[in-house]
């Protein structure tokens, strides 16, 4: 099931979307609440991403008084850097709540200009269950349902998250939007460095489908950091691997974020994210 329409998850007034609209420098970064999934354990994530409305203007909110996370258990997981050309990143980062959280809200706080944008996550509505490792349809059709729907099965593959792997650095594998985190590489200010991961479908097999790759900065000091491809697209073939070099203008500790998609940011699956801290020096 897709998450809310935009409009409907910012804790912002209906007047102040109206007149934040998107231009070249000058605009807010707005925080979305895209949705929650279960997991086994009993426990949710809470899915958060954002808009930012400068076409030409990344911004630089350092973790702190002008980005955190109420409750302050929750703090930390965001992203400090926003990318530009109006860029709406969807579900970058995952809060992970307990299974009695019930009522509770997780608010997500950016302060800019002077003015606060917040957003609540919660559990609290269906409507904003999200899909988080499988489209609910069709892939979850049981194989006794196929005389019901005939062919369907065979002629729409079904969305998954792919499985990613950290090669360099070396990290863990995983699925879906809480994502895998790899590292510390270390890095030369200047210096390009290369950063690669493998693709994979479940129990590395085939993808049904091609899909696409995403790099950015996602924390970090606010020193300029270049890709040598910031998107890509790959085969469904399994073990496929993706790479870019990055390039960092100040010293410091950084993260960067991958994300492999497969299905639809629009219909909140399936894509698996992936962090990468590097440590650079001059």
């Amino acid at each position: 099931m897709g998450a809310a329409p935009l409009n409907a998850q910012h804790a912002i007034s209906e007047m102040d979307l109206k007149v934040r609209n998107v231009r070249p420098s000058g605009q807010p970064a707005l925080p979305v609440f895209e949705g929650w999934y279960a997991h086994a354990d009993g426990t949710y994530d809470l899915c958060f991403g954002y808009f930012n409305l400068n076409r030409n203007q990344a911004l630089e909110i350092p973790l702190g008084p002008n980005n955190f996370i109420e409750p302050s258990r929750f703090d930390g997981a965001q992203p400090t850097h926003f990318l530009d050309d109006a860029a709406r990143l969807t579900c970058i980062f995952t809060v992970n709540v307990p299974a009695d959280i019930g009522s509770e809200r997780v608010w997500w706080n950016l302060r800019i200009d002077g003015q606060t944008y917040r957003v609540p996550g919660h559990i609290t509505s269906r409507n904003y269950m999200v899909d988080n490792l499988a489209a609910s349809f069709p892939a979850l059709i049981e194989e006794e349902q196929v005389a019901t729907f005939g062919n369907l099965r065979r002629q729409s593959e079904p969305g998954v998250a792919p499985v990613l792997r950290f090669i360099d650095p070396a990290g863990p594998e995983g699925r879906g939007k809480r994502g895998v985190t790899a590292g510390p590489a270390t890095a030369r200010v200047g210096v390009p460095t290369a950063l690669t991961i493998s693709i994979a479908g479940p129990d590395g097999l085939e993808l049904p489908n091609e899909g696409t790759v995403r790099w950015g900065k996602y924390q970090g000091p606010p020193g300029e950091v270049r890709f040598s491809a910031e998107t890509g697209r790959y085969s469904g073939d399994a073990g496929t691997t993706q790479s870019t070099e990055v390039t960092f203008a100040e010293p410091g500790d950084y993260v960067v974020f991958v994300q492999v998609l497969q299905g639809s940011f629009g219909n909140q699956c399936c894509w698996t994210n992936g962090y990468a801290r590097v440590s650079v020096t001059p």
